[in-house]
Parts: C-alpha cells; structure tokens; sequence
C-alpha cells in the first residue's frame, strides 16, 4: 500500500505516548456510547418518538414506565 504524499498520521500522538490508547480508552469508558444509542432506539421503535401526555408531570411517568418495560425485558433476557 502506497501512502500518500503530504499524509498525516491520525490519533493523539501524546496521549497514546503518555498512557496508552488502550488504557485511555478503559479509563474514560470510551465506546461505551453504542449502548445507550442502542437502548433508545429499541424504545424508539416500540414506543416511538413522542409522548401522549401533555402535563409535564404525566410525560414523566410515562416515560419512567417505559423504560421500565424495555428495562424488565432486557434483564430477562428477551431481547
């Protein structure tokens, strides 16, 4: 593979010298995002984008309990 004229070595050259990428990304809990991107949009796509109450305090309590039933399925391993 040729490498081009001009290229730039990519990543954070001092960070990765003084701790090491790998034990960077540990310690910052780096990757970690995929999770909850993934926990939305399972409740996304059960229970769409919007909420049907329109007090603030029953938008809540219906956000909690929808959660709670995503949440209940997977410590169930159903999903």
């Amino acid at each position: 593979m040729l490498v081009r004229k001009g290229s730039k070595i990519r990543g954070n050259a001092p960070r990765d010298a003084v701790r090491g990428k790998r034990k960077w990304k540990r310690a910052v809990g780096y990757g970690k995002r995929w999770l909850v991107d993934s926990f939305f949009s399972v409740l996304k796509r059960w229970f769409g984008e919007y909420v049907s109450n329109l007090r603030f305090e029953n938008m809540k309590r219906e956000i909690v309990f929808k959660v709670g039933i995503v949440n209940m399925f997977l410590l169930n391993g159903m999903l």
